[in-house]
């Protein structure tokens, strides 16, 4: 499989992809801001067609965040994922200098905590837990 990545994702790629795994929908507007103010993203196409997409949100400085990570169901369980994954870490650490740190948070779904592990996330529920609202 013949995975090639691209630092750019347009509001239509953005809107196929997360149609795609049947997340929630956002206007045009909503995306196009989103991108705009994106630290970091990667597009992942397999012989010419979209099949992933991750980006990064934050404040290029001491936190970012790992969000829409996703890759179309008929390119999952091929490690898309999580090559979408190391190249957006990727990116962070080469943007960061020597004596400095970022921490890079992410807030997996339910069930999906074992593939961020596999990505070199440590997950312990005892310590931390993810909220949102």
């Amino acid at each position: 499989m013949d995975i090639k990545f691209d630092y750019n994702i347009t509001s239509d790629e953005f809107l196929e992809m997360v149609e795609s795994v049947g997340w929630k929908t956002y206007s045009k507007k909503q995306i196009d801001n989103a991108l705009a103010n994106t630290m970091y993203m990667v597009k992942a196409t397999v012989d010419g067609k979209l099949a992933g997409i991750g980006r990064v949100v934050g404040d290029y400085s001491i936190v970012c965040m790992l969000t829409d990570i996703c890759v179309k169901p008929e390119f999952q369980k091929h490690g898309i994922g999580l090559k979408i994954v190391e190249e957006l870490k990727n990116l962070i650490s080469s943007n960061v200098h020597e004596g400095e740190k970022m921490q890079i948070e992410l807030t997996p779904t339910a069930g999906n905590e074992s593939f961020y592990q596999k990505a070199g996330f440590k997950y312990n529920p005892e310590k931390i837990t993810g909220m949102y609202l």
